[in-house]
């Protein structure tokens, strides 16, 4: 923008140049009615500055983008990551955070950090490397969540043991309801019932065999995979579940009362908070209810809860060279950002222990601190190698569709990481 004025002693003008407009451009699945109230207060802060904010479903809309996006060098400053296997496919196109962190927050920054959120932004790292590329939007912890209306109606009490789990399914169905839906056309919910089961058979099960402490084909592992596969043939997932998608399917289904239960995160408390009209069961989550994935193997309790970064975010080259990406990138992580996401929005758990708390419905705020409190102990629920990752999903949809074995398919998992070195 150009101003003109009239220099003393002359009729000439003088052209006096304005701070000239900044763009920061960002992608990710980062929910765009949350991510605006972030985007408004650091525009606010900085008049000079438009924050382009792009929203993807992550699957496959995201995934697609992004591979589009590196191919043709059109990345743009900031994109949303999962930490592990998908920072590590898009490193080469990052920067390292480390000293713009410390810069923002102190020398011990990581200290604020929940101890299994920490251990993800550094997963896959090749050997030696103290980098970290990708910084926490937000933190989830994964379980039950349950129609608590329908299961009363329905005189069902919340499953503790696989088999009360079938026998609710039985009754949901029986009515004309999904019982526990599964959207297993997208691998991201496969991974996570998964790696539940795994970690009911052998604590930490799932972590060990992504570092080769024991192999894919390991008794743990193998019962696992025998369980997932009868959640299928047992009627536990409903029916087509192998062309289904949880979101946006899924999650429109069971926020309408159609649905028993569904396996998701702690992300599902950020639907009390979207603009009305609301669904009757969603308003406050009075509808709602949370219970750990039940024991799968007699005389087990259920394990600890995974969970971890749910989005993350990092700084491509591009957006290095605009300092103010950076700032915006900080204030969503931990600064303004963050307490604009979750007093006016709220999209999941904060990652930071320093993160205020949210002003949300009653029953709402308490599901949050019960959430808070699992996710300080919550176990990785992410892969360190993108091959092993699809080497995994490939081995889940060939059980569930009943082409391999579980033993097989696992075996194939394990020849996999080997090429791997691990």
């Amino acid at each position: 923008m150009l101003l003109t004025c009239m220099s003393a002693g002359s009729l000439s003008p003088t052209v006096v140049s304005a701070t000239p407009k900044q763009t920061v451009t960002m992608w990710s699945w980062f929910t765009q009615s949350d991510m605006q109230f972030a985007v408004k207060a650091f525009e606010a802060a900085h008049p000079n500055v438009t924050v382009n904010y792009t929203y993807y479903n992550y699957a496959p809309q995201f995934l697609t983008a992004l591979k589009t996006a590196a191919a043709t060098g059109t990345l743009p400053d900031i994109i949303g990551l999962q930490p592990g296997s998908l920072t590590q496919q898009y490193r080469t196109y990052l920067v390292p955070l480390n000293a713009l962190a410390a810069k923002s927050w102190g020398a011990n920054w990581t200290k604020l950090l929940y101890p299994v959120d920490l251990k993800q932004i550094a997963m896959g790292n090749p050997a030696g490397n103290t980098n970290y590329y990708d910084l926490p939007l937000d933190s989830q912890v994964l379980g039950v969540w349950y129609n608590t209306q329908l299961f009363k109606t329905l005189g069902l009490s919340v499953p503790t043991t696989l088999a009360q789990l079938v026998s609710d399914c039985k009754v949901l169905s029986s009515h004309g309801y999904l019982p526990m839906y599964q959207g297993a056309a997208a691998a991201w919910q496969n991974e996570n019932v998964y790696m539940t089961l795994a970690n009911q058979n052998q604590a930490n099960s799932f972590e060990n065999a992504q570092l080769g402490k024991i192999p894919w084909t390991s008794t743990p592992l193998v019962n696992a995979m025998t369980t997932w596969k009868g959640l299928f043939t047992d009627g536990v997932f409903q029916s087509g579940a192998l062309g289904d998608q949880g979101y946006p399917t899924g999650a429109d289904l069971f926020a309408a009362g159609r649905v028993g239960m569904v396996y998701f995160g702690s992300w599902w408390l950020q639907e009390a908070e979207f603009p009305p009209p609301l669904p009757p069961l969603v308003v406050g989550m009075k509808g709602f209810g949370y219970f750990p994935f039940p024991a799968a193997t007699s005389g087990n309790k259920p394990g600890a809860v995974i969970g971890g970064i749910d989005e993350a975010a990092g700084l491509t080259a591009t957006g290095a060279k605009n300092a103010y990406a950076w700032q915006f990138l900080a204030s969503i992580v931990n600064g303004p950002g963050t307490a604009a996401i979750l007093n006016k929005g709220f999209n999941d758990l904060p990652s930071f222990t320093n993160a205020p708390v949210p002003s949300l419905a009653p029953r709402v705020v308490s599901l949050y601190k019960e959430q808070l409190a699992l996710l300080a102990q919550a176990q990785n629920q992410r892969f360190y190698s993108p091959v092993v990752q699809t080497a995994l999903d490939n081995a889940l949809a060939g059980v569930a569709a009943g082409s391999e074995t579980p033993a097989a398919a696992l075996a194939k998992v394990q020849a996999v990481q080997s090429k791997q070195g691990m």
